[in-house]
């Protein structure tokens, strides 16, 4: 019984580390729609950024990557307002040349996983307008 709950447990290690942990999502589709009030800009995209990771408590097992959406980090705490809003602002600069990042929002969300009474899903999102 020990030795399936032990291979249940590499196996679920494994997958994990294989699983982006962040993401960064654009659309550029606005239909001609401005989607600011400044007067002579023009609207780019909606950048949307998540990171989410699994904790044992507070101490982080695997998190996203800040600096490289898609990837994995292990035992590095990136699920922070301030990391995703550096990945959707990064995105806006580098991808879309935008002088703004407008409406920024964010949200964060931290949850108990079930059966398991120290493991914890924790997750940030954050999304913008880049305009220039």
């Amino acid at each position: 019984m020990l030795r399936k709950i032990m291979i249940a447990a590499v196996a679920a290690v494994v997958a994990l580390s294989f699983t982006a942990c962040s993401s960064l999502q654009v659309a550029t589709t606005l239909n001609n729609e401005k989607i600011t009030t400044a007067e002579n800009a023009t609207s780019l995209a909606h950048i949307n950024g998540e990171i989410w990771g699994i904790y044992l408590f507070s101490i982080p097992l695997f998190t996203g990557s800040s600096t490289q959406p898609g990837r994995c980090a292990i035992f590095t705490d990136t699920v922070q307002v301030d990391n995703a809003v550096s990945m959707v602002t990064k995105k806006a600069l580098n991808d879309f040349e935008a002088t703004t990042v407008t409406d920024l929002t964010s949200e964060r969300s931290s949850t108990w996983l079930l059966p398991f009474l120290v493991i914890w899903y924790n997750s940030v999102q954050v999304s913008g307008n880049a305009i220039r």
